[in-house]
């Protein structure tokens, strides 16, 4: 990998506006590093960890619905190992000036239990309250850093296309 590209990629945030108008979702990507081994077509066990269950549940069911739908990955049964543990951490909303913040962070792990992967993000919500879109958008794009830094490949499917591509802008406005 290029020095500029891991510099471009640590320093970048994928913004989104998948959920409601009054709504936008910031990831830190965390760059693509190829020298590390990824799997083809891998299972993918998704954990969601969540303030109240019904964030748990939101999330949780779109990170399994984009696996299944946007990338390609192979299916599991519900209690199966997968070859990948996606983990997402939502914490407790707080209110900003003019906004609520819902920080969250995404780790990918072996089924050894080995980090390979992590990201941080948040969403910003003005003027509407914190419900399950929110948790769309921080499910979309969460799978959209999979696949920016390279862990997972995207699926063109003609009946169910993926989202305009996300803005992406440099930190601090460099």
């Amino acid at each position: 990998m290029n020095r500029s590209h891991l510099v471009c990629g640590l320093a970048m945030i994928l913004a989104v506006g998948t959920a409601p108008a009054a709504t936008t979702t910031f990831v830190s990507l965390a760059g693509r590093d190829d020298a590390l081994p990824k799997l083809g077509l891998p299972r993918i066990a998704v954990t969601v960890h969540a303030p109240r269950d019904e964030d748990t549940r939101a999330l949780g069911d779109e990170l399994t619905r984009e696996l299944a739908k946007q990338v390609h990955t192979r299916a599991r049964v519900q209690d199966e190992a997968g070859d990948y543990d996606l983990i997402v951490w939502v914490s407790e909303s707080r209110v900003d000036t003019s906004s609520t913040v819902v920080p969250f962070e995404a780790f990918l792990y072996t089924a050894a239990s080995e980090r390979l992967w992590r990201i941080e993000g948040r969403s910003e919500v003005a003027d509407a309250p914190v419900d399950a879109s929110v948790f769309v958008g921080i499910g979309r794009n969460v799978v959209a850093a999979l696949v920016h830094d390279g862990w997972i490949a995207p699926r063109l499917d003609p009946d169910d296309p993926p989202p305009q591509p996300p803005s992406v802008r440099l930190e601090n406005g460099r």
